[in-house]
């Protein structure tokens, strides 16, 4: 139950306060009207857990790990019959911080009458609409701990997914890295160095070593500069990617780059269909799962898609109608729907299709990957060779320099 506090009128016009207790505000004013008072003032009391949560709001990142953990672990409690305000407890124990105020906050929610998906809606933070709609349609069907089950079961493939083009990406990611700040330490440490011995001896130098020390001092003089200006490009960038219509024509533009638009195609595909395969195999009705997933997709080109097919199906047409009409789906995801819809398994259709996208996305990683390698060696062949040109070729100048 929630504490309200509260000033009210009686019929004689006598004022009374005090605190109340309730499901929620309409309910207070409810029990209020009920003893003949007319409410003047009512709002709810902050209790010590909410000042916990409050305080511990600047640290909400809750890890996806997390959530996945809590999720299988739940829908094990329940399965075992374990009640479900015994089970948010002991899950309680075992996390920490703001999480661990979260699970004792939907506890007290439940103890209280309110229903988990409901309790679990007030953290968006930490649940997401898909998390939320699915614990919804498991309370209808009154197969909770399954639909836990099945959602454990998306969340880790999805960080299994994550963590396979994750890992595949490190080793260039580590080597572009370790490129550019030992670049950038060359550049601004040693070049100058030998750039003012050659000034000493009045050597006469070689073009590749003038564009080599005319980088390094740029580089050194504004690298403060160099920094805002790579600042503003990201603000610039965020700014384009909030408004639809320039984030649209970024979308589109990623799609068509080679090597990395297929791979960005594939991972979102597998995500959507892995999403709304789950949420149909867990009872969604499928206009409500397809708003669902286009309200958790993170990209606008796959988000109108999906939008323009929720319209059409709010029309009548099937699902694999309005997907074959739209340039954004290819046309297998069509015709596979197609085949769910006739012989009433659309949701395994999709998890096919979920399972076909990831593995392609993966095939793609591991084509970049093989392919960046000799890219990446071929530009520290060049970069060192460019670098040590630069370097050696006025040694020789010096050379004649000095024995004059």
């Amino acid at each position: 139950m929630k504490q309200f506090t509260y000033k009210a009128l009686d019929k004689d016009g006598k004022s009374f306060s005090g605190t109340i207790e309730a499901l929620g505000e309409k309910q207070a004013a409810r029990v209020l009207q009920e003893r003949g008072l007319t409410v003047v003032f009512l709002r709810e009391k902050a209790d010590f857990q909410k000042k916990i949560l409050a305080f511990l709001k600047f640290d909400n990142r809750v890890s996806a790990r997390s959530v996945a953990v809590f999720t299988r672990l739940l829908a094990t409690m329940l399965s075992t019959g374990l009640p479900l305000v015994d089970a948010l407890s002991n899950l309680s124990l075992q996390e920490s911080g703001y999480f661990r105020e979260v699970i004792r906050s939907i506890q007290n929610d439940v103890q209280s009458g309110v229903s988990l998906s409901e309790s679990m809606s007030r953290f968006p933070e930490v649940f997401t609409s898909l998390y939320v709609n699915l614990v919804k349609a498991g309370e209808a069907s009154g197969k909770v701990s399954e639909v836990l089950n099945k959602l454990a079961d998306t969340l880790e493939a999805d960080l299994d997914f994550k963590a396979k083009v994750k890992g595949a990406l490190m080793y260039p990611a580590i080597i572009c890295s370790a490129m550019g700040g030992i670049g950038i330490f060359m550049m601004t440490t040693i070049i100058p160095q030998i750039a003012s011995v050659y000034r000493d001896f009045n050597a006469d130098l070689p073009l590749p070593t003038k564009i080599m020390i005319g980088l390094s001092l740029a580089l050194k003089n504004y690298f403060v500069v160099f920094l805002f200006v790579l600042g503003l490009l990201f603000v610039g960038y965020k700014i384009l990617r909030r408004n639809p219509v320039s984030d649209a024509l970024i979308n589109n533009f990623s799609y068509r780059v080679p090597i990395f638009g297929p791979l960005s195609s594939d991972v979102a595909l597998a995500i959507l269909n892995r999403t709304l395969g789950t949420l149909l195999g867990s009872g969604v009705a499928i206009i409500d799962a397809l708003k669902i997933v286009s309200s958790t997709m993170g990209n606008d080109y796959y988000r109108s898609g999906i939008e323009g097919a929720t319209r059409s199906v709010e029309k009548g047409m099937p699902l694999s109608q309005t997907i074959r009409h739209n340039p954004v789906f290819p046309l297998m995801m069509a015709q596979l729907t197609a085949i769910g819809e006739e012989t009433g398994t659309l949701d395994q259709s999709l998890m096919r299709l979920a399972q076909f996208y990831e593995g392609s996305a993966e095939r793609s990683v591991k084509t970049v990957t093989t392919a960046i390698e000799p890219i990446m060696i071929l530009i520290m062949g060049v970069a060192v060779g460019g670098l040590a040109i630069s370097v050696l070729l006025p040694m020789f100048n010096l050379v004649n320099v000095v024995n004059r």
